[in-house]
């Protein structure tokens, strides 16, 4: 039986991708690594994405546990007081996180205009809206299975700069 000769240059740039995507000998992909780096994943908890936005170089605030309610965080990022809220949290590790933040109208309503919500929302994936005297802007981040570092802070920066955007667009 005659065999055919290997491809050198194919077989090595096989190797080496897949040493640097770091597949397991098995045949399989390697789990994620969960940990402190930034490209590693971290698990989906209010007190790791805390950590991570403290590193960033945001005052943020776990507030107290409540049976009735979300996990959540007060977050300080210059001028904005940001909340952030948990969802579908099971173990204390959850799907998402919902950073939020409000402009009070409610001392002069008839100015609230839904159409400045409505023109955003064609626009931009971050969420706005009109409730109870005020603009909101919000974001969700899908943290299922964990998020890295880099991911949330990006997120994080993204969302203040349409918080940004947004308020240099009310009236």
């Amino acid at each position: 039986m005659k065999t055919k000769p290997v491809n050198k240059v194919l077989l090595s740039a096989a190797l080496l991708l897949t040493s640097a995507l770091g597949v397991a000998s098995a045949g399989g992909a390697a789990a994620p690594t969960v940990g402190g780096s930034t490209g590693q994943i971290q698990a989906a908890t209010p007190n790791s994405v805390a950590a991570t936005l403290r590193e960033a170089g945001y005052k943020v605030t776990v507030n107290p546990a409540n049976p009735d309610e979300d996990p959540s965080l007060s977050v300080t990022a210059g001028d904005y007081d940001i909340d952030m809220w948990f969802s579908n949290c099971k173990s204390n590790v959850c799907t998402r996180v919902t950073a939020s933040f409000y402009w009070d109208y409610s001392d002069d309503e008839d100015s609230l205009d839904v159409e400045v919500a409505n023109e955003w929302n064609s626009n931009y994936y971050t969420q706005s809206y009109v409730y109870e005297g005020s603009y909101y802007l919000d974001a969700t981040m899908i943290v299922a299975g964990g998020y890295t570092k880099t991911a949330l802070k990006a997120w994080m920066t993204e969302y203040l700069d349409d918080v940004e955007a947004f308020e240099a667009d009310l009236p």
